[in-house]
This record gives structure tokens, C-alpha cells and sequence, in this order.
């Protein structure tokens, strides 16, 4: 079995934590990047390949959803549904109408069955950073 994606975990603790992903170059070709967790902004499935949004760019690749989620740590990622994952380091209000606002003035849409439960994941996180400072 091949993984797709992997965590790099920092060697020491003050280094972020990087996502190495193969990424669709061209037609045909891809090529291995790797950047910060953190800079992870959304991610949505389109077509047979996810879009990873980021704070670099947009970023095409075949690796599927279920093998990102399975790697990258929770509850700082959250899967809105199969097909779109949000990082909450990049959230700013999550509305009781379902609209996920970013810190770079976006609007993510999550489904209507899981806005309750992403408008209480993303307390809770927020909580949990509130805690740390």
C-alpha cells in the first residue's frame, strides 16, 4: 500500500509540522511538495482530485480524501463531509446559518446536516487555544 500524503513531524518541538504531498504539475506529472500544516487553509474534492488550498496557492492532487483525513490531526482539521476538510487555525466565525468564514476573507459552505456539529467542534477547539495562551 502506498500513502500518498504523510506528516513530517518537526524535530524539535519549535518547527511546524510539514505536509509532504505529491501535487499535479501537468498533465501526467506530479511532483512531491512539502509545506507547514498550518498553512493548510481548506481542502475540497472536485473531479477525482482534491484542491488544497493554502496560503502559497492552490495545490491539484490524486491522493484521495479518506487517506489525507487519516493523517492529518484532529480536531485541528475538521471534515465538513466527504469532500471538503477545514483547518480551524484558519477560521474566524463559524455562523449558525453554516457559513465557515476565513481569516483571508473567504466563505466555506459546510452542509446543512453538519453545521451544528462543525459550529461546536470549532468552540471547542477555540476553547482549547484559549487554554494554551
Amino acid at each position: 500500500v502506498i500513502l500518498y500524503s504523510e506528516l513530517i513531524f518537526p524535530l524539535n518541538s519549535n518547527d511546524p509540522v510539514l505536509l509532504e504531498i505529491p501535487v499535479i504539475i501537468t498533465q501526467g506529472a506530479s511532483e512531491r511538495i512539502r509545506f507547514p500544516l498550518d498553512d493548510l487553509i481548506y481542502v475540497e474534492a472536485c473531479q477525482h482530485r482534491l484542491i488544497l488550498h493554502t496560503v502559497q496557492g492552490d495545490f491539484s492532487t490524486r491522493c484521495t480524501f479518506a487517506g489525507l483525513t487519516d493523517v492529518l490531526p484532529q480536531p485541528a482539521v475538521f471534515p465538513q463531509r466527504k469532500g471538503l476538510l477545514i483547518n480551524f487555525s484558519h477560521v474566524a466565525l463559524v455562523q449558525a446559518t453554516g457559513e465557515v468564514l476565513l481569516k483571508n476573507g473567504q466563505t466555506v459552505f459546510c452542509s446543512r446536516r453538519r453545521k451544528r456539529e462543525t459550529r461546536e467542534a470549532f468552540l471547542a477547539y477555540a476553547r482549547t487555544l484559549s487554554r494554551r495562551l
